[in-house]
């Protein structure tokens, strides 16, 4: 394992090299003690392989809750963290005026090599006897656990801009801000729904909490702790960033999973 996350870092690194001219690095920037003690090439190192071991420790203590077997656990893990980390990097367009192809670009350096790494485990951890697992389909479910994760996220992070308990481009760029935040919820949706969230025969709070702290908060904690990581003041908002988003993602969760409940108990 240690040797994937290790190749995964090196591809990493290497397509942030190839994309340098995307990057968005401030012209002073103030870092951080690490950062200073380190030298900015090695601190973002540093966060890689933390990252990406952090990725990999999820995905070990997750996988059983995942549709499907073998590869196709990664091929899904993967998409949904890709995405995640990816939808993420593009909050800085609205947070700090970037330009959403550089945005873009550096963010797909860091999805591709989650996605390679999530596939590489699969098939380094896929288990003849490992159980095939089978969600049963609920009516109508996919797009009620999208527009309840929106809605939720939209609603919650929307409450935090206006009290002003985070950072964020809510004053300056109104409109950027708001479709940022509107997809961001979308894609947790959505990577919620290719998960599966099958549980077994953990309680509805158990398998909430499960998917907003173990799958969500720890891949959501793991690419945000970059900020505070290379640049000083960063710390106090990237953990609130993570308290908040986990408790409506979490709370997310919960309410879905009691809607397609109801919904099966009713057809059933």
């Amino acid at each position: 394992m240690a040797t994937i996350i290790f190749i995964c870092v090196g591809l990493d690194i290497v397509l942030h090299m190839v994309t340098t001219s995307f990057s968005s690095m401030p012209e002073n920037p103030n870092f951080s003690l690490v950062a200073r003690a380190l030298g900015a090439e090695m601190t973002a190192t540093l966060w890689a392989l933390l990252a990406f071991s952090c990725v990999a420790f999820v995905y070990l203590h997750s996988r059983s809750d995942i549709p499907g077997a073998g590869v196709r656990k990664g091929l899904r893990y993967g998409t949904a963290i890709a995405l995640l980390w990816l939808l993420a990097m593009l909050e800085g367009v609205p947070m700090f005026g970037n330009l959403l192809v550089n945005e873009f670009v550096v963010g797909l350096s860091d999805a591709i090599p989650v996605f390679v790494l999530s596939v590489l485990l699969s098939k380094l951890l896929q288990d003849k006897s490992e159980r095939h697992i089978h969600v049963a389909p609920v009516p109508n479910s996919k797009m009620k656990a999208m527009s309840i994760f929106t809605g939720m996220f939209l609603t919650g992070r929307y409450i935090a801009y206006f009290a002003g308990v985070i950072r964020s481009g809510y004053h300056a760029r109104p409109i950027e801000t708001f479709i940022w935040t509107l997809f961001m919820g979308i894609t947790i949706g959505a990577a919620y729904v290719i998960l599966g969230n099958a549980g077994g025969g953990q309680s509805l709070r158990q398998r909430a909490v499960r998917f907003g702290v173990l799958t969500f908060a720890l891949n959501w904690g793991a690419f945000l702790v970059f900020m505070p990581l290379l640049f000083s003041g960063y710390i106090v908002d990237v953990v609130l960033r993570i308290v908040i988003d986990t408790a409506l993602v979490s709370a997310s969760a919960y309410l879905t999973i009691i809607s397609d409940n109801r919904i099966l108990e009713r057809s059933g």
